[in-house]
């Protein structure tokens, strides 16, 4: 025998889930619960829901069960479980602050910071992540003069190069 288990929603209710459930920006499994909770409004039962949602009737039920609980809210995926954070607010702050010296820092030199200063260990790549999503971006680190060069020293290393191609031109034609 089937469940005949239903969801009562009010009219404001009832149009927030059918703007809810045809919005393309919201995740499918969220247009699907709020699917779900508009046909058990409108007399749908479990069984029947499950069919035609391809879903199973646990899944349904709890549904229904996150709906009655939290309403809204319980449509929403909830949070991955995991480890917490490695890098924490504290952490963040003192990269900005190694940021904001006037030496250059690269990602494994930052890992290697967060390591001494914290005790946490990260990677590079985990890094270069927070950095990205604290805002900052990078190019790829060069050596640059810090003065002109000697007009002498440039002119003797370009006759040079010039000697060293002619010789090049030399052995490629015998």
């Amino acid at each position: 025998m089937p469940s005949s288990r239903y969801v009562r929603l009010t009219e404001e209710e009832d149009v927030r889930l059918r703007e809810i459930e045809q919005a393309p920006y919201f995740k499918p499994k969220v247009r699907l619960r709020a699917q779900v909770l508009r046909l058990s409004h409108r007399g749908s039962n479990v069984q029947t829901i499950s069919a035609y949602t391809g879903r199973s009737r646990a899944s349904i039920g709890r549904d229904l069960d996150r709906w009655e609980e939290r309403g809204f809210e319980g449509l929403l995926d909830g949070t991955a479980p995991g480890n917490p954070r490695r890098v924490t607010e504290e952490a963040r702050t003192f990269m900005e602050g190694k940021l904001s010296e006037e030496r250059t820092w690269n990602a494994v030199q930052l890992a290697e910071a967060l390591w001494e200063g914290f005790g946490v260990e990260v990677t590079p790549e985990a890094v270069r992540q927070h950095l990205r999503s604290m805002g900052y971006s990078w190019k790829r680190t060069r050596y640059v003069p810090s003065k002109p060069p000697d007009p002498d020293e440039e002119r003797e290393a370009r006759e040079e190069l010039e000697a060293l191609k002619k010789g090049l031109e030399k052995e490629r034609s015998s």
